[in-house]
């Protein structure tokens, strides 16, 4: 497919985006290992054809690729990346219900499928609609995972920063934003360790990285694994083992919290099942925490287990 030379690229982006925008975004995708938001959120794409009616209509584009200002190419459309389109009557923010040939490899043209509120043709364009947050944490997992920074040049919001960390379990979120944007902090990724093999036809309480004694034995029921570092949402549960169960029931994970007033345990809904395997994981369900509050991964056991070397992590939004 025919490439623009970077130069009119930049150059079509600054005519055809909002003069606010073009003026904010940064120049630099990726700094010391980092991603950074704003660089993504200017970049444009030309619709072609049409004109598309209102409704659930099929738009396509002018190539399935953005360029980054600093010149690095990916395919980031997809069905949980929004999209806003601009026309002269105005914007709206939408996400893909579906998309054809907007891989690398892809015949033209790049298709998206969306319901819109405005019709749309030829001259109208799409951008980012996550402040290129989004962009950003898809780029990142590309090539392998690390972390993206929310810049202040990005308009993400509070919500699209919540979201963006349930995306990617190998991608994390830096918010270097003002506190007035009301961004939530950093993501906290808690871990905790059970150390041999697991003692048999037990319910075990994994406990803390830098714990006096990590052996996979603790069967104490009150065991506080972490007390919550500040107020936030628990997800993406990971835990990995270096042997597997000893059957398909062997290694059923739960995290367990506590009111701070009584300090009485009850299961979350965030679960996972080793079974035979060497890994669970849960990156569905999510659970509230408050500042303080006792949080507990609990391990359970069958007869002549074989379930070894357990380190679970959960992420704190």
């Amino acid at each position: 497919m025919r490439r623009f030379p970077k130069s009119i690229a930049i150059l079509i982006l600054t005519a055809g985006a909002p003069m606010t925008v073009a003026a904010q975004t940064s120049s630099v995708s990726k700094a010391a290992g980092r991603y950074v938001a704003g660089a993504y959120q200017g970049i444009t794409n030309s619709v072609i054809g049409g004109p598309y009616t209102t409704g659930t209509v099929n738009i396509q584009l002018a190539h399935p690729w953005i360029e980054t200002p600093d010149g690095r190419t990916i395919y980031p459309y997809s069905t949980t990346l929004p999209v806003t389109i601009f026309n002269s009557s105005g914007s709206e923010t939408v996400t893909p219900s579906a998309v054809s040939n907007c891989g690398s490899n892809s015949p033209a043209p790049c298709t998206i499928t969306v319901t819109a509120a405005n019709v749309h043709g030829q001259g109208d364009y799409v951008m980012s609609g996550t402040g290129g947050l989004y962009e950003a944490a898809f780029d990142a997992n590309a090539n392998g995972g690390g972390n993206v920074v929310v810049d202040p040049s990005s308009s993400a919001t509070a919500a699209n920063v919540t979201n963006a960390r349930a995306l990617y379990a190998n991608v994390g979120i830096e918010d270097e934003k003002t506190a007035a944007t009301g961004i939530a902090s950093p993501s906290v990724l808690l871990t905790a360790i059970g150390t041999g093999t697991a003692t048999a036809s037990s319910t075990l309480y994994l406990l803390a990285a830098g714990a006096a004694t990590n052996a996979f034995t603790n069967i104490t029921a009150t065991n506080v694994t972490f007390a919550a570092p500040r107020t936030g949402t628990l997800r993406n549960l990971q835990c990995t083992a270096t042997a597997g169960g000893v059957n398909a029931s062997s290694g059923g994970v739960t995290v367990r919290t506590a009111a701070v007033s009584s300090g009485t345990f009850s299961n979350t809904t965030i679960t996972g099942t080793f079974g035979t395997a060497t890994s669970t994981s849960d990156t569905t369900h999510t659970a509230s925490v408050s500042l303080g509050q006792p949080i507990q991964i609990q391990v359970t056991s069958q007869a002549s287990e074989t379930l070894a070397g357990v380190v679970c992590t959960v992420q704190l939004n």
